[in-house]
């Protein structure tokens, strides 16, 4: 029914067959907010950081029996395996071909042993995760059927900024002697020295660190920095006003919000968000949306004073040991 080879670097039409798969996906998925797969990766080659393989799965179009069907892309999985040998999976399957046995007939043939010589598939991988977003009755029917454990959780919340819902956005003010700045892009220098400042202050998990950094060099947006009494870089928030549709509202995304350890507890991440949230209602926002770790109680009880609410649960997934948390996308 399948077929797939791994590889280091996809040849060039494997590729523009692949990009066009995340493509469609990531359009299709937009409103579910399920999970993606940036067009970097699909290029990405190995590096210090990792090593990377991908696998392009193929079958004859629209799954037809007959030989003389030509063969087409119906689903990809990239796979970052680390120096210490945890492998990070994304795994997508094309729109047209969802609900048809594509991802259960690869787990099958596969399997899921990484406590092998060599690590899974020859990899060198012993421990494997996969976040799943949105709740996808597809995970979540894989992850039944092979008895994949789920090592982390992550929430979508959302604060209405206009409408019948929406609760006023008074500027918090009381956060003993920091200041708050004026919005830099996300690519400008002064910004990414505050952001390493700040992270360099903070508590953030390596891994999640890392992968902040990692979403910020693709990302996009803007940052809004805090300097304490000092004027040394304290805080940031970072938001992106690009609007997409949610729930048939036009809805804006908060990336990131991290404080150095001094200052948690002063009121300066509420400060920070009111200055995202007020960003985006100013783009025309209608909804701002964020994820946040509910085992960081401080973060969900800020969250909540500021008329958040909750509205979807994330899910990242293992397979192996795998020592410390999992790293999130926000």
């Amino acid at each position: 029914m399948i077929s797939y080879q791994w590889c280091s670097e996809l040849e060039p039409e494997d590729r523009d067959e692949v990009l066009g798969l995340v493509a469609a996906a990531a359009d299709f998925d937009e409103e579910a907010g399920f999970s993606k797969i940036h067009p970097a990766d699909v290029t990405a080659t190995s590096d210090g950081s990792g090593t990377i393989f991908h696998l392009p799965v193929q079958a004859r179009r629209d799954l037809s029996a007959r030989e003389d069907a030509p063969l087409v892309t119906v689903a990809y999985l990239h796979l970052k395996v680390d120096a210490e040998g945890y492998g990070t999976v994304q795994f997508v399957v094309h729109p047209d071909y969802r609900s048809r046995g594509v991802a259960t007939t690869l787990v099958e043939e596969m399997g899921l042993d990484a406590a092998v010589e060599g690590g899974w598939q020859g990899t060198g991988a012993h421990a494997l995760r996969c976040w799943a977003y949105s709740t996808h009755p597809a995970a979540d029917r894989l992850t039944r059927r092979f008895d994949i454990r789920a090592a982390g959780r992550l929430w979508t919340i959302f604060r209405h900024l206009s409408g019948p819902f929406a609760h006023s956005l008074e500027p918090v003010t009381e956060f003993d002697d920091a200041t708050i700045g004026t919005p830099l892009a996300l690519g400008d220098a002064a910004a990414r020295e505050a952001i390493d400042h700040v992270l360099d202050a903070s508590s953030l998990p390596a891994v999640q660190r890392e992968r902040l950094l990692d979403e910020i060099r693709l990302g996009n947006g803007h940052v809004v920095v805090a300097e304490d009494a000092s004027g040394k870089p304290a805080g940031f928030v970072w938001y992106d006003p690009a609007l997409s549709m949610h729930l048939e509202l036009r809805a804006a995304w908060i990336r990131a919000l991290v404080l150095a350890d001094a200052v948690r507890g002063s009121g300066l991440g509420a400060g920070l968000l009111t200055s995202a949230l007020g960003a985006l209602r100013g783009a025309g926002a209608q909804v701002g949306l964020m994820r946040i770790d509910p085992d960081n109680a401080a973060a969900v009880r800020m969250c909540r004073l500021m008329w958040f609410e909750q509205e979807e649960e994330h899910s990242c997934f293992q397979v192996g040991d795998w020592v410390g948390i999992p790293g999130f996308r926000r």
